[in-house]
């Protein structure tokens, strides 16, 4: 992996040290090349779908392939949508709920899951459960299936805890939850992209898919993912305008797609779809187990230069296999948005402040960062760690 060249695709890292890309990427010269190209196709030559059938639909169809290979499953099985939320969004209106139905989350989900759960609470009498993060596998998986019950009707959990960064083991849940009957979501915002993936084989019914975290396509484009064998778990709610197979006008009849595309109500940027499908291209040239190899190395040396820091606490697992590309962690005595200011301000560092279920700092870890950027991130909490926070070096912020 030729770091010097891939970093030379992201002019944007001149501009500062990059962590927050679990937020909103940055994006790469060719992907946005590839996106300004689409946009000004638009400008000069018109609506490409209605001027230029012949060329734009299948370059749809490209593009959603691209899509489907990159997640090791068939085209037929993807829905385009403009994210995650909108992802759980349509599996949770499918489902039909009844006071005293439970639904089975993380006690840490961001508000793409949590709050159409608290939603649910308040519109149906649905119970919320929510199960700890544990780092240790077996643990995790029975701190989740162990709150199952013959009531539960849907887990939905994140593959990557969004702040603390726990990855939870995603196969054994959800090969846990079908055993029992129960239909399976997984938030992908911060797994897709770091390493390869058949989703088919990660054993989840239903996946909410994004482009501009770790895939490091434009600001926004999203999927949902449905197994071909339970995508009828769930029912159509939103029939729009995407989600027909035949449309027969004079006797007002139609048919739904039988592939994950009856869920289509667009619409959409097919722009941003087509960048998304340049992204991928972009990542599987890179590599994706080049790309998962030097997350691990650059994870590996924050957490453990972290830890040597007094006064910083680790939150996110050591493990790899318990983690990903987010790194959690307190500076005792400081408030999180302090910090995230006086990183900014000090040594141009770009990190999270969050104040959730917990308070805390996320650095996301990009796997094109140089090894000195790592350090320079250590070495700038551990002289945030000798000051007095109540009393702010020259500098830095007040």
């Amino acid at each position: 992996m030729n770091i010097g060249k891939i970093r030379s695709d992201f002019p944007a890292l001149g501009n500062f040290v990059w962590f927050q890309n679990g937020g909103v990427s940055i994006t790469p010269a060719p992907v946005a090349e590839a996106h300004i190209g689409l946009m000004r196709e638009l400008l000069e030559r018109g609506p490409m779908h209605i001027a230029y059938p012949d060329e734009e639909y299948p370059r749809r169809e490209r593009s959603r392939e691209r899509l489907a290979a990159f997640f090791g499953v068939s085209p037929g099985d993807l829905a385009l949508m403009r994210g995650v939320s909108e992802a759980f969004q349509t599996v949770i209106r499918g489902l039909d709920w009844n006071a005293g139905d439970r639904i089975l989350i993380s006690e840490e989900e961001e508000v793409a899951l949590l709050v159409p759960c608290l939603h649910l609470r308040d519109l149906y009498g649905v119970v919320v459960d929510k199960a700890p993060l544990v780092d240790d596998a077996d643990e995790q998986v029975e701190a989740v299936v162990g709150r199952i019950t013959d009531r539960t009707r849907l887990i939905g959990f994140s593959h990557v805890i969004s702040d603390s960064g726990y990855r939870l083991p995603a196969e054994r849940i959800c090969a846990a939850a079908r055993a029992r009957g129960v239909v399976s979501f997984l938030d992908m915002a911060h797994s897709a992209g770091l390493y390869p993936m058949n989703l088919n084989r990660l054993g989840c019914d239903f996946a909410g898919i994004l482009s501009y975290k770790w895939m490091y396509s434009p600001y926004a484009a999203g999927a949902l993912f449905a197994r071909a064998d339970r995508r009828d778990r769930i029912r159509v709610t939103y029939a729009g305008g995407r989600a027909q197979d035949w449309v027969d006008f004079r006797r007002d009849r139609f048919e739904l797609k039988e592939s994950t595309e009856r869920f289509e109500f667009g619409p959409w940027s097919w722009p941003l779809v087509h960048a998304w499908a340049a992204a991928v291209e972009y990542l599987t040239c890179i590599g994706l187990d080049a790309i998962w190899a030097r997350t691990v190395v650059l994870t590996t040396r924050l957490k453990r230069g972290l830890n040597e820091i007094p006064g910083v606490r680790l939150i996110t697992p050591l493990s790899p296999e318990q983690s990903a590309a987010v790194v959690g962690f307190n500076l005792d005595g400081w408030q999180p948005l302090h910090v995230r200011d006086a990183l900014r301000k000090r040594w141009r560092i770009v990190v999270k402040a969050f104040n959730t279920t917990r308070q805390g700092l996320r650095a996301s870890v990009p796997f094109f960062l140089l090894e000195e950027e790592i350090d320079l991130l250590l070495h700038a909490l551990a002289t945030l760690a000798s000051e007095d926070p109540g009393r702010p070096s020259a500098g830095s912020l007040a």
